[in-house]
């Protein structure tokens, strides 16, 4: 470089002087239309190099345009050169943002299908097919519509991907019937145009675990939890028969678990063998009661 001297410095300022005019937001497939230009007027020509979209040298002008009309390679990094006299060509690399939506966006209940029982744990996931860029996802989270979560993520992989997030729900009986949805954002500032895509929701059934107890029968409720540190236990009821709630908590969160008492009636063949019983019982303390007072009466008594 130092051979050239101060043509080549020159060069180097000239270079300075070129500028870009082309959008800042680019989808996959779209089509692209970008100015090179320069104020100098002491170079022979310019140019861009690109895998797509190459224009070649071109003479004495001071703006040349790279174009593409279907814009697919995540790679590709188009550069512009200017030649002069005697000396190096500098060159600027056009730094190209390619963005995706998703092809799809759904939402399911891992590890269990059918009703969910109040108060238990399930996580729900979030498949996101094919998006780019990941840094600039956002994944949105809503019952109803009420919002639950965002997440956001910091991988700067240029290419599209698959993505699954997860959430974890512990439903009440009173979200039974409730739709959960999740979203997917792609976040490009307050400027950037607004691309999201939303699963189709998700119906759950929720059923407290309900239990049949005779009046007076003695019952054990199993309410275990797994965590580090080992949670807490708490319980709340009504009363008998009524709804026993049992609460683990630590200092991660908390997650309940409900049960509910019913009282078992007596019915079918043990009502019958127990009226039976009960009649055979009182005739038989009525035929002692009756044999006592007939011998206490004597033998002439009408009894």
């Amino acid at each position: 470089m130092q051979k050239f001297g101060n043509l080549c410095l020159r060069a180097l300022l000239i270079l300075k002087q070129v500028s870009f005019i082309y959008s800042l937001w680019w989808f996959n497939g779209d089509s692209v239309s970008v100015n090179c230009s320069t104020s100098s007027t002491d170079h022979e020509g310019m140019g861009w190099e690109a895998t797509f979209g190459g224009t070649g040298f071109e003479q004495e002008v001071n703006v040349v345009t790279w174009t593409v009309d279907n814009l697919i390679d995540w790679t590709i990094e188009p550069t512009c050169y200017i030649a002069l006299i005697d000396c190096e060509q500098p060159s600027e690399v056009l730094p190209v943002i390619l963005y995706k939506t998703p092809d799809s966006v759904s939402i399911s209940v891992l590890r269990h299908s059918g009703s969910m029982v109040e108060g238990t744990e399930y996580q729900l996931q979030c498949d996101i097919q094919n998006i780019a860029r990941l840094r600039n996802l956002v994944v949105k989270w809503y019952k109803g519509n009420e919002p639950l979560d965002n997440v956001t993520y910091s991988n700067v992989s240029k290419t599209p991907v698959d993505v699954s997030d997860t959430l974890m729900i512990s439903p009440s009986r009173h979200d039974d019937g409730a739709q959960y949805r999740c979203r997917a954002e792609l976040d490009l500032g307050p400027e950037g145009p607004q691309h999201t895509v939303t699963s189709e929701p998700l119906s759950i059934t929720v059923h407290s675990e309900t239990l049949d107890i005779r009046v007076g029968e003695e019952i054990t409720l199993n309410c275990t939890a797994t965590g580090k540190p080992t949670p807490l236990y708490s319980w709340q009821s009504s009363h008998l028969p009524g709804t026993y709630t049992c609460t683990a908590s630590s200092q991660i969160g908390k997650i309940s678990r409900t049960f509910t008492l019913n009282p078992k009636p007596i019915g079918g063949r043990t009502t019958f063998w127990a009226i039976i019983g009960s009649v055979l019982g009182l005739t038989f303390v009525f035929v002692i009661v009756y044999g006592v007072v007939k011998q206490r009466a004597g033998p002439n008594s009408i009894i």
